[in-house]
């Protein structure tokens, strides 16, 4: 709510959900706002890409573009990349966040699940049930026993980087519509992928408000906007055969009419 590569492509159908490899932190400059975070933040689908982020494919159609253009006057710093996990974010991206920052956005923790080996196991056809509980059963154990650490390291380093700074933390969007007849994956797998991208957003939030921090819930902004939905247009790219890592990935409007919306909120308080 991502090397991969190579899996996807040994599968054929297999895509990407998250992950890419991580950018070379931008020098600290001064900043009123800070975006961090994996592909959910960069925008990764949402095309026009600056060509400077390299791998990291930020979009000028993503959520933290659009919030900073709402406030032209405020430094923006961008230093959310593809394939950033909750470590990578604290490790890599962090350091970068100049003191005196006045807002930092942050989408991390999908790629600490393993969510491409998910989608993998799952969404992609001919994949057993077995293989798709493995998978998740796997995620699930990640998010029970390593990702709330995680989240709180980086949750504390951000406060100490940026001691001032008002911190939005968001989650994920629920990827697929359940309930409707649909070629990715089987309903009982989609209820189960989405049930646990529930159980991120529930940590997520428990971590934000753990440290004062302000929780953004884009899902019911993308509700019948999700892969399977029967009547809304779809927000959720679907596979992408070129190039592969847009695959399972909000769109432009998942950006700017799921995402933007709820983050902006939580952002004026």
């Amino acid at each position: 709510m991502i090397p991969v590569r190579h899996k996807l492509l040994a599968a054929l159908a297999a895509v990407p959900l998250l992950l890419l490899a991580a950018a070379t932190p931008a020098p600290a400059a001064a900043a009123g706002y800070v975006a961090l975070g994996d592909s959910y933040a960069a925008g990764v689908a949402a095309g026009a890409y600056d060509p400077a982020s390299g791998d990291c494919h930020r979009s000028t159609r993503a959520y933290p573009a659009l919030l900073a253009a709402q406030s032209a006057s405020a430094p923006f710093l961008d230093l959310a990349c593809n394939g950033s996990t909750a470590e990578s974010v604290l490790s890599g991206q962090v350091p970068s966040v100049p003191a005196g920052t006045g807002l930092v956005t942050l989408t991390a923790g999908g790629n600490d699940l393993g969510f491409a080996d998910a989608v993998i196991g799952c969404l992609q056809p001919f994949t057993t049930d077995a293989k798709c509980d493995q998978a998740l059963d796997h995620s699930a154990q990640v998010l029970r026993d390593d990702l709330p650490g995680r989240l709180d390291r980086l949750l504390t380093g951000i406060g100490q980087a940026a001691p001032g700074a008002r911190v939005v933390v968001t989650g994920y969007p629920d990827l697929l519509h359940t309930g409707t007849t649909c070629f990715v994956g089987t309903d009982a797998r989609r209820k189960r992928f989405d049930a646990l991208i529930d159980q991120v957003d529930e940590l997520i939030r428990r971590q934000a408000q753990a440290h004062g921090d302000r929780f953004a819930d884009p899902r019911a902004a993308f509700a019948d906007h999700e892969i399977c939905a029967a009547h809304g247009p779809e927000w959720i790219t679907r596979i992408v055969l070129t190039p592969l890592w847009e695959s399972f990935h909000p769109t432009a409007d998942g950006q700017s009419r799921g995402y933007l919306p709820v983050v902006a909120a939580a952002a004026r308080g």
